[in-house]
């Protein structure tokens, strides 16, 4: 049954080294240089991922500069616009000021005006009205009692026109 040739041995030993050197100069050349291909192309990839991972990283950090920077503009744009308002609304107030200066002084000179030429006025009508009263009295030979109610009857007369009372009016007392 099963016994132990050597010549089989010897044969299959020669055989299995005939094939083992054939293999190595046919099929492991070809394999070891497939292998090689393989390993080299799997480097290369993962370096070229390592070069996309730090040039992602790099594009994230000049994003993020860039996102800062961006920010820094827009606040000191802000800034500057509020200083701007800032500035515009002060101008506006001290113009406004101005012009209402301008316009109080020139209602305060209408005013100083008007009441001059109510002065001017009134006293033309008061001197008119003394004027009056003295052809009056000089037209009438008077005694002391009536030269009274001659000079009672023009300070009523006056009255109404002046509000009741005559300023500086002298009083003649017989």
């Amino acid at each position: 049954m099963l016994a132990i040739n050597p010549g089989l041995i010897i044969w299959t030993f020669i055989i299995f080294l005939l094939l083992l050197v054939i293999l190595g100069k046919v099929a492991w050349k070809p394999l070891l240089a497939s292998l090689k291909t393989r390993e080299q192309a799997i480097a290369d990839s993962l370096s070229r991922a390592e070069e996309a991972r730090a040039d992602a990283e790099r594009l994230i950090a000049e994003n993020k500069q860039e996102r800062v920077k961006a920010e820094e503009e827009i606040q000191k744009s802000l800034h500057e616009g509020r200083a701007y308002a800032e500035q515009m609304r002060r101008d506006l107030v001290e113009k406004a000021k101005g012009e209402a200066d301008r316009m109080l002084a020139h209602a305060r000179a209408e005013i100083e005006r008007d009441t001059q030429h109510a002065l001017v006025k009134l006293r033309a009508e008061v001197s008119d009205l003394a004027i009056m009263a003295t052809s009056k009295l000089l037209d009438e030979n008077m005694n002391e009692e009536r030269h009274r109610n001659v000079i009672n009857k023009m300070i009523s007369d006056l009255s109404p026109v002046a509000g009741g009372s005559v300023a500086g009016a002298p009083v003649a007392e017989g």
